[in-house]
């Protein structure tokens, strides 16, 4: 029966645990995440992979070889970097509603004067 766990640090630094079970005779695995189940799978002999996310951040935990002895690894997977997952601070609905706040503040402020 293979128990391992794991510590993972997020990209923001809070710890996370993730635990796995993965039985001998019944090939039974669970993963959990801070003692939360992620996922279960039944009768899992021979080698596979599972992806998850911890925060936005994206994990794979591969199982390799066959029935027994496995090789465990888990690895989080590079972050893309482009314009479409990049959140925008200042776009349209930020700079519209503030324009027309500022000109209605200076009309207020000319008329009381």
């Amino acid at each position: 029966m293979a128990q391992l766990n794991w510590t993972y640090f997020s990209l923001t630094g809070f710890p996370y645990r993730i635990e796995m079970y993965h039985g001998d005779e019944s090939g039974h695995l669970i993963l959990f995440v801070n003692s939360n189940i992620i996922h279960i799978d039944f009768k899992q002999f021979g080698p596979t992979d599972y992806s998850f996310y911890i925060e936005n951040q994206l994990l794979k935990l591969e199982i390799k070889g066959d029935l027994n002895p496995f090789d465990y690894v888990l690895t989080p997977q590079p972050i893309p970097r482009n314009a479409e997952n990049e959140e925008k601070t200042f776009d349209e609905h930020f700079w519209i509603p503030l324009i027309v706040l500022i000109i209605a503040a200076n009309l207020i402020f000319f008329v009381l004067n």
